[in-house]
């Protein structure tokens, strides 16, 4: 479905008459006026047109083989959206009876047959100031939904890495322990931690420190896969979650971060050597994790761990359990 774009003033009318002589009359006189005009000969063959591409004004006759205009407003009606349709009906003396039953159905205005082209020519002119009014507020929800989706993103990102935040963290967490629980999916997470990072912002500034951060977590991202998530934890630290790996899989990835942040060579103060990460590994385990905390507390005590043991290592929460310390 889309919509015909009208140029400047224009109206995109499609006319529903089953009478070939009355229906090539209105057409021709619509064009005259400016506008753009498709016919149709019932309301079956016009609603197909239009779910195809939307008119800003529909003239029907009232009384048409297979679908009556009745039922094509009712219809009309129904499927719209942020685009509304102006609804003219054409009745004949006879027929004024029915009039409040077209209103109820969603109809604009009405003219008598036998059409007066100036007439409706003025109420053409009526139909494009509502027509107007709606193309407006349409733009303006257009806009509105476009900031609102803009906004939604922009809180889940960190400001200085563009990575996703605690927020968007805190959510996706949600989704990854529904889907483990119902479905058993695996699940690894690796916490990342920049080495001796307080030293490196004290000696060259927060700026540079923020510089350092941006680069890391471009590095990080650079070595994951599409379906893996990256946010920034806390200050320097990095989530990264990884679906459908266990710990030994889990394991080699944070060993290939680590060795990607080591080659990207980011000099720390005085040139004394590279910005390097530590990293703490771990298996989501549904039998001893409780809650998404009690994970990240495993992974927090692996990475404790790596820093311990010298830094610019990875260490997995999988040896902690093995000693009973887990």
């Amino acid at each position: 479905m889309h919509y015909i774009s009208p140029m400047s003033d224009a109206l995109s009318v499609l006319v529903v008459e089953d009478d070939a002589d009355a229906r090539e009359m209105l057409k021709h006189a619509i064009e005259s006026w400016g506008h753009v005009c498709r016919t149709a000969r019932d309301g079956a063959e016009a609603l197909e047109m239009h779910e195809r591409e939307r008119a800003d004004v529909i003239i029907s006759d009232w009384q048409m083989p297979r679908m009556d205009g009745l039922e094509l407003c009712k219809r009309t009606r129904v499927s719209e959206d942020d685009h509304y349709t102006y609804f003219i009906f054409m009745t004949g003396l006879s027929e004024k009876k029915h009039l409040v039953l077209g209103m109820e159905a969603g109809a604009d205005d009405y003219q008598t047959k036998p059409i007066h082209l100036e007439e409706l020519r003025a109420r053409l002119v009526s139909a494009r100031r509502v027509v107007s009014v709606y193309r407006k507020l349409a733009e303006k929800n257009a806009a509105l939904r476009h900031d609102s989706h803009v906004a939604f993103r922009l809180a889940r990102r960190d400001a200085v890495t563009t990575i996703g935040n605690r927020l968007s963290l805190d959510e996706n967490l949600k989704s990854i322990w529904a889907n483990a629980v119902r479905y058993r999916r695996r699940y690894s997470i690796i916490l990342c931690d920049i080495d001796w990072f307080k030293t490196y912002n004290d000696r060259l500034g927060h700026v540079a420190g923020d510089r350092a951060l941006r680069t890391v977590a471009e590095t990080l991202r650079d070595q994951l896969r599409l379906g893996d998530g990256i946010y920034r934890y806390g200050g320097e630290e990095f989530l990264v979650v990884l679906p459908e790996q266990g710990v030994t899989e889990a394991l080699a990835v944070a060993e290939r971060l680590r060795a990607a942040v080591e080659r990207r060579a980011i000099q720390t103060p005085a040139g004394s050597g590279v910005v390097t990460i530590s990293a703490g590994v771990a298996e989501l385990d549904m039998e001893r994790d409780k809650t998404p905390a009690t994970w990240l507390e495993r992974a927090d005590r692996a990475l404790y761990r790596a820093k311990a043991n010298g830094r610019n290592r990875s260490e997995a929460a999988i040896e902690a359990a093995l000693r009973g310390v887990s």
